[in-house]
């Protein structure tokens, strides 16, 4: 590997490197290469910490936490009823892709689902819609020992105290008094514990898919989360007791009849 030069600027030396390294794991020459993406990770393993273990600290949990969540429920599921399990990208940086939640690929893969059970029809589509529930699974912003002031006083969830319900007077979270009724009663059923989370008036809110999905497709929609600290942070913070809760409270989302 050649040595950058002691005049070069840090950027020049980074992007030497950068493409000594290129050519040594590639074979490629400097020439070969027209451009390339750099990605930059924590590569560390999740860990379980706390005294008891009621911690999980790792990167990216927002949202691959709710990816994991959602995809076991699904397979702990009886079959019995239709699901479908949605992991769209580009959710940080605003949806607006092909892939995204704001792209046409949850609508043509309803409508196709529509087609095939016999329904193909404008009036069937709209049905199996309307006779659907979106839970949008997002993780929360749970109370940081270090910033408690970031939250409103009455509404600070808690890092091992049930999944959290989130809501916003400006439609930032689609939830609505009937969504979060039925995640109440479904989460009454299971004995499992229930939050709340609304944002302080004078701070920003951030959102999720629930909105863009519930405009797009027009499906009632709740938006929901599990508590962290630290969200966007290179390491993240979850509570481990909370995995357990969703997980059970969505499979029996999944095993439900009619939601009423």
């Amino acid at each position: 590997m050649q040595l950058p030069e002691s005049g070069d600027t840090p950027v020049e030396v980074f992007h030497a490197l950068l493409i000594d390294l290129l050519e040594e794991q590639h074979g490629v020459r400097v020439a070969d290469i027209i451009d390339f993406e750099l990605g930059l990770h924590d590569v560390q393993l999740a860990a379980q910490s706390g005294l008891r273990g009621e911690l999980i600290t790792s990167a990216r949990l927002d949202n691959l936490l709710s990816c994991f969540v959602g995809l076991e429920a699904l397979l702990e599921a009886d079959g019995e009823q239709g699901a479908l399990f949605v992991a769209t990208d580009h959710e940080e940086v605003g949806s607006a892709s092909a892939c995204g939640a704001q792209g046409p690929f949850l609508a043509d893969v309803l409508k196709r689902i529509n087609h095939y059970v016999g329904l193909d029809n404008e009036e069937g589509y709209q049905c199996l819609v309307q006779r659907s529930l979106m839970i949008s699974c997002d993780n929360a912003h749970a109370v940081h020992p270090n910033f408690a002031d970031k939250h409103d006083a009455g509404h600070g969830p808690k890092l091992n105290a049930g999944p959290v319900i989130k809501v916003n007077a400006n439609q930032r979270y689609a939830t609505n008094s009937v969504t979060a009724s039925l995640f109440r009663e479904l989460c009454r059923e299971q004995n499992v514990p229930v939050q709340t989370f609304v944002s302080r008036a004078d701070m920003g809110c951030g959102s999720t898919i629930g909105p863009i999905t519930a405009s797009e497709v027009g499906v009632p929609t709740l938006d929901i989360g599990l508590p962290q600290w630290g969200m966007h942070s290179i390491r993240e913070t979850a509570g481990s007791h909370d995995v357990a809760l969703l997980i059970k409270v969505l499979v029996a989302f999944c095993n439900r009849e009619v939601l009423e």
